[in-house]
């Protein structure tokens, strides 16, 4: 009885100290805060994983947390999610050769717009 009581009691303690390192700094956690919000949620899709309470929302902020405490920049973290769920994971997403129509969009519709407007002017 006493050893049982003694080996729980050991098992509670180093339970709290394992917890307690993987607690991420004030620096993680602004880090962390920081891309949960750039995140975009594959189910709700209008929200982000910091606002979602969808299965794979939690599941992509737990992953995203153990790499912030791994030490990974957020260049790396946005990388994996890029890599595992594509470009649409990103709000803003980056600029690439699949994304070059995405960015140049607008600046083709305003030349168009403006275009169009001046030949009716006339």
């Amino acid at each position: 009885m006493k050893y049982s009581i003694i080996v729980l009691f050991l098992l509670i303690n180093s339970n709290c100290l394992i917890s307690a390192e993987e607690q991420p700094t004030a620096d993680q956690q602004e880090m962390y805060q920081s891309i949960i919000q750039e995140v975009r949620c594959l189910v709700c899709q209008n929200q982000s994983i910091a606002e979602s309470n969808a299965d794979l929302a939690k599941d992509l902020r737990a992953q995203i947390l153990e790499q912030v405490i791994a030490g990974k920049t957020k260049y790396e973290i946005k990388n994996y999610l890029l890599n595992r769920y594509g470009d649409f994971v990103l709000y803003q997403p980056v600029f690439s050769q699949k994304t070059l129509l995405l960015w140049i969009s607008p600046i083709i519709l305003l030349i168009l717009i403006v275009g169009w407007y001046r030949k009716i002017s006339n």
